[in-house]
Protein backbone atom coordinates (compact mmCIF):
# COMPACT_ATOMS: atom_id res chain seq x y z
CA UNK A 1 0.00 0.00 0.00
CA UNK A 2 2.82 2.22 0.49
CA UNK A 3 4.13 1.94 -2.68
CA UNK A 4 1.05 2.60 -4.12
CA UNK A 5 0.48 6.11 -2.11
CA UNK A 6 4.47 6.78 -3.08
CA UNK A 7 3.64 6.75 -6.81
CA UNK A 8 0.97 8.37 -6.90
CA UNK A 9 2.66 11.57 -4.87
CA UNK A 10 5.83 11.16 -6.88
CA UNK A 11 3.53 11.21 -9.94
CA UNK A 12 1.18 14.51 -9.66
CA UNK A 13 3.86 16.80 -11.26
CA UNK A 14 2.99 15.78 -14.27
CA UNK A 15 -0.17 16.94 -14.15
CA UNK A 16 0.92 20.00 -13.04
CA UNK A 17 3.57 20.50 -15.83
CA UNK A 18 1.16 18.93 -18.80
CA UNK A 19 -1.80 21.09 -17.94
CA UNK A 20 0.87 24.05 -18.37
CA UNK A 21 1.65 22.85 -22.04
CA UNK A 22 0.46 23.80 -24.99
CA UNK A 23 0.73 20.54 -26.75
CA UNK A 24 -1.79 20.04 -30.54
CA UNK A 25 0.30 16.95 -32.13
CA UNK A 26 1.70 14.06 -30.13
CA UNK A 27 0.06 13.87 -27.25
CA UNK A 28 0.08 9.64 -27.55
CA UNK A 29 3.57 9.79 -28.20
CA UNK A 30 4.29 12.05 -24.64
CA UNK A 31 1.67 10.04 -22.68
CA UNK A 32 3.45 6.42 -24.11
CA UNK A 33 7.19 8.05 -23.36
CA UNK A 34 6.16 9.49 -20.10
CA UNK A 35 4.81 5.76 -18.61
CA UNK A 36 7.83 4.13 -20.11
CA UNK A 37 10.29 7.09 -18.21
CA UNK A 38 8.59 6.83 -15.06
CA UNK A 39 8.95 2.91 -14.74
CA UNK A 40 12.91 3.21 -15.97
CA UNK A 41 14.26 6.00 -13.86
CA UNK A 42 12.56 4.34 -10.93
CA UNK A 43 13.94 0.72 -11.26
CA UNK A 44 17.23 2.91 -11.81
CA UNK A 45 16.73 4.71 -8.61
CA UNK A 46 15.93 1.38 -7.09
CA UNK A 47 19.12 -0.04 -7.42
CA UNK A 48 20.96 3.06 -7.02
CA UNK A 49 19.41 2.99 -3.49
CA UNK A 50 19.51 -0.56 -2.94
CA UNK A 51 23.27 -0.05 -3.77
CA UNK A 52 23.85 2.42 -1.52
CA UNK A 53 21.72 0.91 1.26
CA UNK A 54 24.54 -1.56 1.65
CA UNK A 55 27.10 1.50 2.09
CA UNK A 56 24.59 3.59 4.30
CA UNK A 57 22.92 0.13 6.37
CA UNK A 58 23.31 1.49 9.72
CA UNK A 59 21.52 5.23 9.18
CA UNK A 60 19.90 4.39 5.56
CA UNK A 61 16.94 5.25 6.69
CA UNK A 62 17.59 8.67 8.38
CA UNK A 63 19.64 9.34 5.27
CA UNK A 64 16.09 8.34 3.10
CA UNK A 65 13.93 10.21 5.25
CA UNK A 66 16.25 13.60 4.91
CA UNK A 67 16.30 12.69 0.49
CA UNK A 68 12.60 12.68 0.69
CA UNK A 69 12.52 15.93 2.54
CA UNK A 70 14.43 18.00 1.06
CA UNK A 71 12.37 16.62 -2.68
CA UNK A 72 9.45 17.47 -0.55
CA UNK A 73 10.63 20.80 0.52
CA UNK A 74 12.13 21.80 -3.09
CA UNK A 75 8.59 21.14 -3.81
CA UNK A 76 6.98 23.53 -1.85
CA UNK A 77 9.53 26.65 -2.47
CA UNK A 78 9.45 25.79 -6.28
CA UNK A 79 7.75 28.19 -8.71
CA UNK A 80 6.96 28.51 -12.36
CA UNK A 81 3.42 29.33 -13.16
CA UNK A 82 4.26 30.21 -16.42
CA UNK A 83 2.51 28.77 -19.63
CA UNK A 84 5.51 27.18 -21.87
CA UNK A 85 4.72 25.30 -25.65
CA UNK A 86 5.81 22.54 -26.51
CA UNK A 87 9.02 22.31 -28.91
CA UNK A 88 10.79 19.14 -27.54
CA UNK A 89 10.66 16.37 -29.09
CA UNK A 90 8.36 13.99 -26.72
CA UNK A 91 10.91 11.54 -25.68
CA UNK A 92 12.62 14.66 -24.19
CA UNK A 93 9.88 16.04 -22.70
CA UNK A 94 8.94 12.89 -20.77
CA UNK A 95 12.42 12.74 -19.34
CA UNK A 96 12.47 16.54 -17.84
CA UNK A 97 9.18 15.78 -16.32
CA UNK A 98 10.01 12.18 -15.11
CA UNK A 99 13.82 12.36 -14.01
CA UNK A 100 12.90 13.55 -10.34
CA UNK A 101 11.11 9.74 -10.24
CA UNK A 102 14.92 8.96 -10.31
CA UNK A 103 15.45 11.00 -7.48
CA UNK A 104 12.37 9.71 -5.25
CA UNK A 105 12.70 5.89 -5.80
CA UNK A 106 16.53 6.28 -4.74
CA UNK A 107 14.95 7.09 -1.17
CA UNK A 108 12.61 4.34 -2.03
CA UNK A 109 15.67 1.47 -2.65
CA UNK A 110 16.98 2.06 0.60
CA UNK A 111 13.83 1.46 2.38
CA UNK A 112 13.32 -1.56 0.19
CA UNK A 113 9.67 -0.86 -0.51
CA UNK A 114 8.57 -3.84 -2.93
CA UNK A 115 10.31 -2.54 -6.23
CA UNK A 116 8.00 -4.28 -8.61
CA UNK A 117 4.79 -2.48 -7.26
CA UNK A 118 6.56 0.91 -6.89
CA UNK A 119 7.32 0.56 -10.41
CA UNK A 120 4.39 -0.55 -11.88
CA UNK A 121 2.33 1.79 -9.70
CA UNK A 122 4.34 4.84 -11.26
CA UNK A 123 4.21 3.89 -14.87
CA UNK A 124 0.36 3.27 -14.76
CA UNK A 125 0.01 6.54 -12.31
CA UNK A 126 2.01 8.49 -14.58
CA UNK A 127 0.26 7.28 -17.59
CA UNK A 128 -3.58 8.32 -16.61
CA UNK A 129 -2.24 11.86 -15.32
CA UNK A 130 -0.68 12.57 -18.59
CA UNK A 131 -3.96 11.33 -20.49
CA UNK A 132 -5.80 13.35 -18.03
CA UNK A 133 -3.49 16.54 -18.38
CA UNK A 134 -3.52 16.72 -21.81
CA UNK A 135 -6.79 15.57 -22.82
CA UNK A 136 -8.85 17.62 -19.89
CA UNK A 137 -6.68 20.69 -19.46
CA UNK A 138 -9.62 22.95 -19.80
CA UNK A 139 -12.13 21.39 -17.75
CA UNK A 140 -9.48 20.24 -14.79
CA UNK A 141 -9.52 24.00 -13.95
CA UNK A 142 -5.62 24.20 -13.04
CA UNK A 143 -3.89 27.74 -13.56
CA UNK A 144 -0.83 27.45 -12.45
CA UNK A 145 -0.61 23.63 -10.16
CA UNK A 146 0.43 25.44 -6.89
CA UNK A 147 -1.78 23.39 -4.50
CA UNK A 148 -0.88 20.34 -6.31
CA UNK A 149 3.26 20.83 -5.58
CA UNK A 150 2.19 21.80 -2.37
CA UNK A 151 0.18 19.13 -1.78
CA UNK A 152 2.82 16.48 -3.22
CA UNK A 153 5.63 18.75 -1.25
CA UNK A 154 4.31 18.05 2.25
CA UNK A 155 3.24 14.77 1.45
CA UNK A 156 6.84 13.80 0.63
CA UNK A 157 8.05 15.55 3.94
CA UNK A 158 5.82 13.87 5.97
CA UNK A 159 7.31 10.48 4.33
CA UNK A 160 10.57 11.68 4.91
CA UNK A 161 9.57 12.23 8.72
CA UNK A 162 8.05 8.77 9.29
CA UNK A 163 11.35 7.13 7.37
CA UNK A 164 13.50 8.80 9.34
CA UNK A 165 12.03 7.73 12.37
CA UNK A 166 12.27 4.20 12.04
Amino acid sequence: MNELIAASITTLDIIVVYVLLEVKEGKFALVIWTALLNMLLPFLGFLTGEFSAGFFSGFSHLLSGVLLGLIGLHMLLEDNDTKTSRKLPPGILALAVSIDAFSVSVSFGMLHLNKILFILASGIFACVFAYIALTFKNRLGIKSGKRIRQFAGIALIIMGIVSAMQ
